[in-house]
């Protein structure tokens, strides 16, 4: 039997309400996650406007109840249906801003004497509130050797603190101590190639393991929110940045504070060890047991070689295998402290207290001047074109691997503080937003290709990355002659330009998009901590919808001959072995 090859979206891509786009943001989720494996969703449930996306996808998938008035007639979805049908441009771009003046009105930030930062949106709707930390740390700054410390780092974010997830916070301390001391010993022995050493020591680690587990109450801090009411209690780490989230009553707002600042504040990396063996079968798994999974980390490796965004986010085995406290906590240490942190607050909250309860809980985190802090490029300043990786050659990939066969191809761009970062998602609107898109209906629709799409940014994007085009061929077992056929629509994008009536029609959809779907709290808390702590200000959130109106024929023919070039290019395919 075939296996399904990976079909991807971008994070930040508009998303669209039709079955194309969903299998686009399913299929790219499949493929990020054979290989970033998630942390804690075994353990926790998973908050889906949260967890699987960022930005752009979010900018078209949340707001609609966030910007209702609480006494409004209609709702945002009939606004948006309404704005569809009439095509009033005008009147639509003034509900639009009335809508984002509105949200504006409601939104508070304040800063700590520590220099965290906090945003508050109310939202008297209903009883409940979303509260999410985004940690400006991501796989990205690990050191050499130590690939996996940031993935790992957050799964042990869930371990409890000093007071949480203990029977004896004393013993315990004492015996992951000891715990961590054989550890060493045992790593130094298994490269000594010391046999009975390492039978012996392993022994002795077994036995301390079992003391120490004995202590510790599993899964105590997930019980405590989830016995309170909170729910889509999870996390995720990319090459950028970690997040933390969950939704709760509003009357717990404070059981958050406690238990968030506790584990940044005075973290317990208890269950290290026995949490690396789930990350190393988590990687078996998505990777080491997943052609997909395998290709993945091949291309991107070829595509970003010695570079941050060519490691994977879950670490490579050898890694994984050497990770022991000391670089855990080193990590954590010189990463995480109050400079690196954005709280957002969204819901039935009264920002006074909120700043108070903040204060009290946060505001004796001391910050040591570490050379890591919230360190903001100029956001839509510069075009960043001369920054992109620059190779002397073609690089390109081929497998054989027991699975459909596939072709990806990616082309270098700047990072998204990119001034053409909007033109670029508009290019991969134009290439595969749904079934209006060039790609559908040019080559699906012809029979050429069982899907094709594209991805404005992979595998991330606070830096110079990839643009992706890729798909599954209607036959053979190679996915390479697919390539023609996407390159006619990259080529026919820089020589014959697009119409303006065929960007009106995506800057259209984007914006009853906003309106429609601009709106739960959870997406919202993202959004809002993302923008405040990668561009400046939440501020710039807002602005995203008038940077893609400002976007005309000429800009996308411009950037389209910047970007598909042959010589920016790295390509990939999977000849199928069945």
């Amino acid at each position: 039997m075939l296996i399904a090859p990976p079909a991807l979206s971008s994070d930040r891509a508009f998303s669209r309400r039709h079955d194309l786009d969903s299998q686009k943001v399913s299929c790219y989720r499949s493929l990020r996650c054979s290989a970033n494996a998630s942390p804690s969703e075994k353990e926790v449930q998973t908050d889906d406007a949260a967890a699987s996306t960022s930005r752009r996808t979010l900018l078209a998938s949340s707001f609609a109840v966030a910007v209702s008035p609480k006494n409004s007639q209609c709702t945002s979805k009939a606004m948006a249906r309404s704005l569809i049908l009439t095509g009033q441009e005008k009147e639509e771009a003034k509900r639009a801003n009335n809508v984002v003046a509105g949200l504006e009105s409601r939104i508070s930030t304040f800063s700590l004497a520590n220099g965290m930062r906090w945003i508050v949106l109310e939202r008297h709707n209903a009883p409940v509130v979303s509260c999410h930390t985004f940690a400006n740390v991501g796989a990205s700054l690990e050191p050499d050797g130590s690939t996996g410390v940031a993935h790992l780092l957050e799964h042990l974010a869930f371990k409890g603190t000093r007071l949480v997830g203990t029977r004896n916070a004393a013993q315990e301390a004492s015996l992951l101590d000891e715990l961590d001391e054989v550890f060493y010993s045992l790593r130094d022995a298994k490269s000594e190639g010391n046999i009975d050493k390492v039978r012996d020591l392993k022994r002795k680690f077994e036995k301390l393991q079992q003391l120490a587990d004995a202590l510790a109450i599993p899964n105590e801090y997930g019980a405590l929110i989830t016995r309170e009411g909170g729910v889509g209690l999870n996390a995720q780490t990319s090459q950028d940045d970690t997040e933390y989230f969950v939704s709760l009553p509003a009357n717990k707002l404070e059981l958050w504070m406690a238990l968030e600042s506790g584990r940044f504040i005075s973290p317990v990396f208890r269950e290290l060890y026995s949490e690396k063996e789930v990350v190393k079968e988590e990687r078996r798994l998505r990777v080491d047991s997943a052609p997909y999974g395998r290709f993945t980390e091949a291309f991107t490796s070829l595509a970003f070689p010695m570079l941050p965004y060519g490691r994977p986010v879950i670490g490579y085995p050898d890694d994984l295998e050497r990770i022991g406290r000391s670089e855990v906590s080193r990590f954590f240490r010189e990463n995480y402290n109050p400079r690196t942190l954005t709280c957002a607050v969204v819901g039935d909250v009264d920002p006074s207290m909120v700043e108070r309860s903040a204060n009290h809980y946060f505001g004796g985190w001391s910050f040591f001047d570490t050379k890591k802090g919230s360190e903001l490029v100029s956001w839509r300043v510069d075009d960043g074109w001369d920054e992109i990786v620059r190779t002397n050659s073609k690089p390109s990939l081929k497998l054989t691997l027991p699975a459909q066969p596939f072709y990806i191809e990616g082309y270098y761009r700047p990072s998204s503080s990119s001034s053409d970062d909007p033109v670029i998602s508009v290019i991969s609107e134009i290439l595969s937003g749904g079934r209006l898109s060039r790609f559908y209906k040019n080559i699906i629709l012809q029979g050429k290709a069982l899907s094709t799409t594209s991805v404005d940014t992979f595998p991330a994007d606070r830096m110079p990355c990839l643009f992706l085009t890729y798909g599954v061929p209607s036959s053979g077992t190679d996915g390479e002659p697919l390539a023609r056929f996407l390159h006619q629509e990259l080529d026919a994008l820089q020589s014959k330009g697009v119409k303006e009536e065929e960007i009106a029609r995506i800057k259209k959809s984007s914006r009853a998009s906003l309106l429609e779907l601009f709106g739960n709290n959870s997406g919202m808390a993202k959004l809002l901590c993302e923008y405040e702590a990668t561009t400046g200000s939440f501020q710039n959130l807002f602005k995203e919808i008038d940077f893609l109106e400002a976007v005309t024929s000429n800009d996308v023919s411009r950037v389209a001959s910047l970007l598909f070039r042959p010589e920016n290019r790295v390509q990939g395919s999977v000849t199928s072995s069945i």
